[in-house]
Parts: structure tokens; sequence; C-alpha cells
């Protein structure tokens, strides 16, 4: 790979999904690359590239500050670069058995060859960038040099080629021919009556929904799923109260039909869903606990939604850790549940007018 600095600004071999912009003390430039945070409260972390005596490795970073893990140890970057996407290219996190190209952020370690830029989950110190050589990931933390092998990589991705329909081919006039002739009308049967379904292919309804899914002034959503700009309160099936985000950021399931707990639905793409309660905050799954962000589009607030038929309710899937669900236990408390629908894992849908 063939670097080129131009400036403070380095052109690296995918310079046409990102470059790497030199730190001076700036706020870093891309704030979709904000993927980072520790459990102690220090705020968020972007992945970056430092140079150093070792290579150019991959770490973390803030504004003016920079920190990359080598030799067991956590080591201060005092020469390091933050990534910046391309016009129009935007950042998804992938878990894979090998580095899915291309899009990596990359760097080059003299011991290990080719280093990639990673987030490293469900650490027990957060969610924190690091390396990876493809097989194991580092990260850095608490003066230590730290290794996971639960982590995603960092991939740029291009914009979506726009679609330009072909022109259809012209065709002569198609020849006219006699009218057919004409039959007389058909006699008319009586009515057939309506078809009987036992009870088991009745198709599904909601309860408090009269005559299935028409809405009322609080019904449950249709069976379908969740329509982009649709008002919506969460009923949590253990506290049957539904689920609140404070002006804290606390997730929990002792809600009334307030600000807290009213959430407007957006349709990021099929199948994917993101809520943000009346006074702007957005749900969101970090690490291992569930809490609120004002960043819009935040991988960690983006659900997979999960529609339960037997009782009509509906599970909610973090896509940024894909088999994990928010639940909310007997006490109110959240938590995280691993690829199981657990009656805590249920909330019924109702829709505000």
């Amino acid at each position: 790979m063939h670097n080129v600095i131009v400036s403070d600004i380095l052109l690296s071999g995918d310079s046409d999904m990102y470059v790497e912009i030199k730190s001076s003390g700036q706020r870093p430039p891309d704030e979709q690359l904000k993927l980072g945070h520790q459990n102690d409260g220090s705020g968020g972390y972007y992945p970056i590239i430092a140079n150093t005596p070792h290579g150019r490795i991959p770490g973390k970073g803030q504004c003016g500050k920079g920190w990359y893990p080598f030799g067991n140890k956590e080591h201060i970057a005092h020469d390091f670069y933050f990534v910046k996407c391309n016009p129009g290219h935007t950042v998804r996190l992938q878990k894979s058995n090998f580095p899915p190209e291309p899009g990596l952020i990359r760097g080059h370690q003299k011991d290990r060859g080719t280093v990639y830029s990673v987030l490293c989950h469900h650490t027990g110190h957060g969610k924190i960038p690091g390396k990876s050589d493809g097989k194991m990931a580092w990260y850095s933390y608490g003066g230590k040099e730290h290794q996971t092998r639960d982590f995603s990589y960092i991939v740029i991705q291009p914009p979506r080629t726009p679609y330009f329909p072909q022109p259809q081919p012209h065709y002569p006039p198609q020849p006219h021919y006699p009218p057919q002739p004409q039959y007389p009308p058909q006699p008319q049967y009586p009515p057939q009556p309506p078809a009987y379904y036992p009870p088991s292919q009745q198709p599904p309804s909601y309860p408090g929904y009269p005559g299935g899914y028409a809405p009322s002034p609080a019904g449950p959503a249709p069976p379908q799923g969740l329509a982009h700009g649709m008002k919506v309160r969460f009923r949590c099936t253990k506290t049957n109260k539904n689920m609140r985000l404070t002006n804290a950021n606390m997730v929990d399931g002792h809600g009334g039909n307030g600000k807290f707990a009213t959430f407007v639905v957006h349709v990021i793409g099929p199948g994917q869903y993101c809520f943000q309660n009346a006074v702007g905050g957005w749900l969101a799954l970090k690490g291992s606990r569930a809490t609120g962000t004002t960043v819009y589009r935040d991988p960690d607030t983006i659900f997979l939604l999960h529609l339960n038929p037997g009782d009509g309710s509906v599970s909610l899937e973090c896509q940024s850790c894909p088999g994990w669900f928010l639940a909310v236990k007997r006490d109110g408390s959240t938590k995280v549940i691993w690829a199981e629908r657990k009656p805590s894992t249920k909330f019924f849908p109702q829709v505000v007018q």
C-alpha cells in the first residue's frame, strides 16, 4: 500500500473511501466514526492511526488525545491521524471470520504486518476502538493492552449506485382484428356462503382492536410492522407499564403515557427501526446496557423488529450487536439477553393518535 501526504491529509490506498487527517488538537472530523465509549464516563472515542516506532498502529482517540495498544501496554500517541469518510460514504460494523475487503481502515505493525481498525465489543470496560490481525483483536485501557475475540471490523462503504432505467424498444402498431362475436350473458348463480376457517387458521389480531386491525385512539400496531412517523408506546410484559427513556438516559419499565414513554418510529431500512421519544432522545443499546443518545443514526440506535405471532408482541434486536435483545425485568430494570425471546424481551406496541 502506498501513502501520499498532502499538507496534513494522508491519502491511503483506499483514498477513494476515506482520508486520514493529522491531529493538531482539533475536533475529530467525522461524527459518524464516533463509535466507541468507555464505562468510566470519559466520553466517545474515534478510531485513529498512530505513527509509532513500531509502525502505524490503529487505536482510539478523542479531541487532541490518542492511545494505542502494543506490547501488553497502553501507549499515548503523540503523532496520530483521525479518519474521515469521503463525501457520500457511510460507516458500518461487520463481524467476519476474515477481513471483509474493501473499505477497511488499515495500519501496519512491524512484527505482525497488516492490522485493521476494529471495534471491540462487551469488553467489561466498554465498546472500545482497537486493532486486529484478522484473528484476534487488542485494545488499550487503564495502562494495559487487552485482547478479545468479540470485535467488528470498521468498514467504509461507498454511496449506492443510482438506478437509471434503460430505454424501452419501440414496437410497430399491432394489426386491427375484426370484433369478436357477442355471446349471451351467463346465468347468475346465488352467492356462495363465506369460507369457514377453523380457529387455528383465523388471521391474527391484537387485543383491543375492534374487528381486526382498524386503528383506535391507543391501539396496538398492525401485525405487518410499524410505519414511519407513527407514535407508539411499548407496554412491558413483566411490569404491565410502558417502557420509557428519561432525560438522564435511563431506560426502565415504569413509564406512563407521557413524553418519556412516547416514541416516534423512524424506518431506516427493511426491518430496521430507530425510536425517538418526545423530548428528542434516541433509544440505544451500548455495550451491555440500555441507554439513550442524542446522536442521529448512531449505529447503536438501530433495531431489528421481530414480530411474535403467538401473542402479537414485538421484540427488539440491536443491529450493531446481532443476537442481543432488549429486555425489561420484573422490577422494571433493563438488561440485554443473548439470542432468546423470553417474555421479558416482548413488548406490546400501542399506537398513539
